[in-house]
């Protein structure tokens, strides 16, 4: 079995870069949702 290539430095942060903008695209997500709750509670 042949060993994973190691990433570069630069590759890894390329990586963690996109998960970091899906995770900030699901938490603005959320925020919208929290939101959005609140102000319907608010509302009634």
């Amino acid at each position: 079995m042949s060993r994973k290539k190691k990433l570069s430095f630069e590759e890894l942060i390329a990586v963690n870069r996109k998960h970091i903008i899906a995770d900030q695209k699901l938490m603005d997500q959320i925020e919208k949702k929290i939101e959005k709750r609140m102000n319907d509670t608010l509302s009634r």
